[in-house]
């Protein structure tokens, strides 16, 4: 293999021309176009994906906030204890 890049250059011309450079150019601009619009619809899919992150995180801590607290389990602490039967078993003479 030859390293000289003057025999290289002065073999060009006997070598066959296998592809046209003619559509170089635009080819080039379609791939650019083609990664500058990729690029856009991952910036799109990103804002996307933040927008419903923030709107989930949002209506999740509203709906905590106003959610219906559930019955307590030990009821005997609770603001009706005065009602309950086992008040009735504390008989103090």
């Amino acid at each position: 293999m030859t390293h000289d890049l003057d025999d290289l250059l002065a073999r060009m011309p006997a070598l066959p021309n296998d592809r046209s450079l003619d559509t170089l150019d635009a080819n080039v601009w379609a791939r650019v176009d083609a990664l500058q619009s990729e690029r856009i619809m991952t910036q799109l899919r990103t804002g996307a994906v933040a927008v419903a992150l923030l709107t989930g995180l949002a209506v999740g801590g509203i709906g905590v906030v106003t959610a219906p607290k559930p019955p307590a389990e030990l009821s005997i602490f609770t603001v009706e204890a005065g009602l309950s039967p086992l008040l009735r078993m504390d008989v103090r003479s």
